[in-house]
């Protein structure tokens, strides 16, 4: 969580994209696949960003 928070995502939406999206994909056989889900990752949704304007409230 504190990498999440590091990389200025919101954890609860980070979380629940996690645990949505995980167990849909494939990645017991590609495990590569696994690093589109990783908090620095460029791919995650923006749902999963902070808001800049929120963000003094979340700290």
């Amino acid at each position: 969580m504190e990498s999440a928070r590091a990389n200025e995502l919101n954890v609860y939406e980070y979380l629940n994209y996690l645990l949505s999206e995980i167990p849909n994909s494939d990645y017991l056989h590609q495990p590569e696949v696994l690093e589109k889900y990783l908090p620095w990752s460029q791919e995650l949704p923006e749902v999963c960003r902070l808001n800049h304007k929120y963000k003094k409230c979340l700290k």
